[in-house]
């Protein structure tokens, strides 16, 4: 069973030293003394692991009480809601939205030594546009669509899926052989909103037929209706067979099961599901396909950005131990380990862990890697909306059109606001 939350605790009993309100104090030894929240939406293996690096720092600093917590799929809104009351964790994931959502709340990190270590490939992510560095990026992503090789064969395909057609041909011809093509986990409709938010860039913005939409997306004039291809893409699948038959119950704790024994083919997730399959089968036949081009003559495309990125909050009453902290996890042999244990590349020039799909992303590193749609080209608060959009249309519950309308009326009051 996946943990979702601990808190790690070490009480040094030395004289002298308290612990008021949750704050730092440095005593006689000279050493970090006091407590320090942390806060990440982080799963399995990527949460054991960023918790095997704090309790790491905890036995080189006896003196820390350091509290973990996951928030799982909770983690947007109730991190909105701190935002709200100016309330943060002292050190926090960004999840995708270090500059566009937390920049404001954020310690610059330039002058911490890690920083000129950060990938060329990533750091502009985490780079506003005055130049601060906003967040330390311990994973990146170079993500499309988990697929078993094994069953690609099978299936009679020698190469993956290109474009769309092909997907939905590649689907048909898994689906004959008895085994689920797309594997929703409804219970948690981050999985409909993921898969939106990937074929989003591939119909809308890269596309040769994408024209201005970019633009229009920035400016608020995008036409909505141009929204329906990617609604469909659910309902497609839905009303094809193509999903398993729960999609819109599946809890997604069994995903990796299912992947690791070749119940399904493909899966809209990140390396982190490949490298939890693996853990229940090492001998799972798992890889990554970029993202079909959404009509002939169109290229793939990777997914990507930052990961596993923490910031540290610029109002923190614990700032040297924060500071501190950050500091620890951007050892080498720490960002390796928790790269690692994901499955993940890293956000870092000088650390390149031992990857199993090295070779695929060799074959495809001509490809581009673009950011999740919501990410960039929608407002804050969007991916909310597509939650609940992608599980009603998983459920028959909202037609396309209905779909294309809620989009528009949550992007414009969206806008509004900001």
């Amino acid at each position: 069973m996946k943990k979702y939350a601990v808190v790690l605790c070490v009480f040094a009993l030395v004289a002298g030293t308290a612990f008021a309100g949750g704050s730092q104090e440095i005593v006689d030894d000279g050493g970090l003394h006091g407590s320090l929240t942390v806060a990440t939406n982080a799963s399995s293996p990527t949460f054991e692991a960023v918790e095997h690096i704090i309790d790491l720092f905890m036995e080189e600093n006896p003196g820390v009480e350091v509290e973990y917590t996951s928030y799982g799929s909770d983690y947007e809104n109730l991190m909105k809601a701190r935002m709200a009351a100016n309330d943060l964790p002292d050190v926090f994931a960004t999840h995708g939205w270090a500059v566009n959502r937390y920049a404001e709340y954020l310690r610059p990190l330039n002058d911490l030594s890690f920083a000129s270590r950060l990938s060329p490939s990533i750091v502009d992510t985490v780079t506003t546009d005055n130049g601060d560095i906003v967040a330390m990026p311990i994973t990146s992503e170079q993500s499309g669509i988990i697929y078993n090789k094994t069953i690609l064969e099978q299936a009679g395909w020698d190469e993956v899926p290109a474009t769309l057609e092909e997907f939905y041909q590649c689907c048909e011809d898994v689906k004959a052989l008895g085994v689920i093509p797309v594997y929703i986990t409804g219970k948690d409709t981050r999985i409909q909103a993921n898969m939106m938010d990937i074929m989003a860039v591939a119909m809308l913005i890269t596309s040769n037929d994408a024209g201005d939409n970019a633009e229009r997306l920035y400016d608020g004039t995008f036409d909505w209706s141009k929204w329906y291809p990617v609604s469909s893409f659910i309902t497609d699948l839905v009303e094809n067979g193509y999903t398993n038959v729960d999609a819109t119950t599946a809890d997604p704790i069994y995903t990796s099961e299912k992947l690791a024994f070749g119940e399904v083919m493909f899966n809209f997730n990140n390396q982190a599901m490949i490298t939890d399959a693996w853990t229940l089968n090492p001998d799972a036949d798992l890889s990554m396909m970029p993202v079909p081009g959404y009509k002939e003559g169109d290229s793939q495309i990777w997914i990507g950005g930052e990961r596993e990125c923490y910031g540290i909050w610029k109002d923190s009453p614990n700032m040297e131990l924060a500071i501190a902290l950050m500091e620890f996890m951007a050892r080498p042999e720490n960002v390796e380990y928790v790269c690692n244990a994901a499955g993940m590349p890293s956000g870092f020039s000088d650390v390149s862990p031992d990857l199993k799909l090295a070779e695929e992303y060799e074959k495809y590193s001509d490809l581009k890697i673009y950011p999740y749609f919501d990410r960039e080209w929608l407002p804050s608060g969007m991916w909310a909306t597509m939650r609940t959009i992608g599980g009603a249309l998983t459920a028959g519950e909202m037609s396309v059109e209905e779909s294309c309308s809620t989009m528009e009326d949550s992007y414009l009051s969206l806008m509004a606001q900001q």
